[in-house]
């Protein structure tokens, strides 16, 4: 009696469809997952882009406390905080060229939203953007 129960339970397909879902699922939260954190990394370097071009216009037109790549320096980096406490900044002037051009190292590890993507921890990307001097 209990071999025949046993060997009915074996061939049994009733939940299974359960069971396979239970084991897909935590593939589909990690997708989720990376795509967040990808999602946010792209945002955070959007938002970084426009805080660069937005100090270099500043300082471009001699923005009353943005009169130097000092001053250019210390707002983007101000303004950068809510996306990475410690931003790598620099401003540069060109006077032969009237160009001005901003660097900015931000590490991806700090504009994920979840931060459970190990492979991004050490990414550090590069934004780089240019202003002329305007009269």
């Amino acid at each position: 009696m209990m071999v025949k129960s046993m060997m009915r339970f074996a061939r049994d397909e009733r939940g299974s469809a359960t069971i396979e879902s239970l084991l897909w699922f935590p593939l589909f939260v990690y997708l989720l997952v990376l795509i967040t954190d990808v999602s946010f990394i792209f945002y955070g370097k959007a938002q970084a882009l426009r805080i660069i071009q937005d100090g270099n216009r500043a300082y471009s037109i001699r923005y009353p406390g943005v009169t130097s790549e000092a001053q250019a320096e210390a707002i983007i980096r101000a303004n950068l905080l809510p996306y990475d406490p410690d931003p790598e900044v620099d401003t540069t002037y060109f006077p032969a060229t009237g160009l001005i051009e901003t660097t900015v190292r931000l590490n991806a590890e700090e504009l994920m939203a979840i931060g459970t993507v190990p492979f991004f921890g050490d990414f550090e990307f590069e934004l780089v953007a240019q202003h002329f001097q305007e009269q």
